[in-house]
C-alpha cells in the first residue's frame, strides 16, 4: 500500500499543483453549468458559484482573443481594400489604353483625311471629301456608303478616289448619303494609258479582291513590262478625268494582262468625290 501511494505521489509530483487545481475548478464549474438545477436549491447555488468563478477566466480569454480577432478583421479589411484598389487601377489602365488606341486611330484618320483633301485632279475639277460609313459586301456584290449626298453636289457617275488612286464610282445618291461601286466590280470599265510606254487600253473589274483585267491595243502588248503604272486616259468623254492612278501591270500565270489596283479598296476610311457633271 505504501509503495502504491509512493508511486501515486511520484506521478503527482510531475504536475504543478496550481495547474491541477485550475483544471479541477474549471471542470467542476462546467459540470455545474450543464446540469439543470431548476429544481434544486443546492445545485442552483452551485451554478451561481460556478458562474462567478468562471467569469474572470472567460473575461481573461475574451481579452486575450480580442486583439487576435481585431487583427484578423483588420487584415481581412485591408485585403478587401487592396482588392478594390487593384480593380480601380485595372479599370484606369484599361481606360488609358483605350484613350491611347483612340488617339492613334484619330491620328491615322487625320493623315488619311489630309491625303484625301490634297488630291489634285486634272482640269482643276472640284472635289468633296467624304467618310465611308458602311461596307455592304455580300457573296455576289460589294458596295459601300459615304456620308455625302445630293445636297452636297454628289451625282451618279462621279469618280471616287483616294490619294493612292481610283476607288470606284457613285451609283446612287440620297440627300445626305451616296453609294459607291468599287473599281473591282465587273460593271466598272475605265480607259487607261501608260505614261511610260504610251500604251492604251481598257481595264475592267473581275470581282471582289481580284486584279483588274487589262485589254490593250494589240500593237501595245509587246511594250508593256511588269511594274509599269497605268492611269486614266480621259479619252472619248470618259466619266473619269485623265491622270488618276489605276494600278500597276502584272502578267498572271495564264498569260493574261492584269493590273494590281493602286488604291486600298478593302478599308477606305476617307475618300474624295470628283464633282464632274455626272451622268445625264
Amino acid at each position: 500500500m505504501k509503495s502504491l501511494r509512493r508511486g501515486t505521489l511520484r506521478k503527482d509530483r510531475g504536475r504543478p499543483a496550481p495547474m491541477r487545481l485550475v483544471v479541477l475548478v474549471l471542470l467542476t464549474c462546467v459540470a455545474l453549468l450543464i446540469v439543470d438545477g431548476r429544481g434544486s436549491a443546492v445545485l442552483s447555488g452551485g451554478r451561481g458559484i460556478a458562474t462567478t468563478a468562471v467569469r474572470p477566466i472567460m473575461s481573461l480569454v475574451t481579452w486575450a482573443a480580442s486583439p487576435i480577432g481585431a487583427a484578423v478583421d483588420g487584415a481581412t479589411g485591408e485585403t478587401g481594400d487592396l482588392r478594390a484598389e487593384n480593380q480601380e487601377l485595372r479599370a484606369e489602365l484599361a481606360e488609358l489604353r483605350g484613350q491611347l488606341d483612340q488617339a492613334a486611330n484619330n491620328e491615322a484618320e487625320l493623315a488619311e483625311l489630309r491625303r484625301a483633301a490634297d488630291i489634285q485632279v486634272a482640269d482643276s475639277l472640284p472635289t468633296l471629301v467624304a467618310r465611308v460609313t458602311a461596307d455592304r459586301t455580300t457573296l455576289t456584290d460589294r458596295t459601300f456608303d459615304i456620308d455625302r449626298g445630293s445636297d452636297h453636289g454628289v451625282r451618279v457617275g462621279q469618280p471616287v478616289v483616294t490619294g493612292e488612286g481610283l476607288v470606284g464610282q457613285i451609283i446612287a445618291t440620297e440627300a445626305a448619303t451616296a453609294r459607291v461601286r468599287p473599281l473591282t466590280d465587273p460593271r466598272v470599265v475605265v480607259g487607261v494609258t501608260s505614261p511610260v510606254s504610251g500604251a492604251v487600253g481598257v481595264v475592267q473589274g473581275t470581282g471582289t479582291n481580284r486584279r483588274l483585267s487589262l485589254d490593250l491595243v494589240e500593237r501595245d502588248r509587246e511594250v508593256v513590262r511588269s511594274g509599269v503604272s497605268f492611269i486614266t486616259s480621259g479619252f472619248d468623254r470618259s466619266a473619269f478625268p485623265p491622270g488618276i492612278a489605276i494600278g500597276t501591270f502584272q502578267l498572271d500565270e495564264g498569260g493574261d494582262l492584269t493590273l494590281v489596283p493602286s488604291a486600298d479598296l478593302e478599308r477606305p476610311g476617307f475618300v474624295s468625290i470628283i464633282l464632274t457633271a455626272g451622268e445625264e
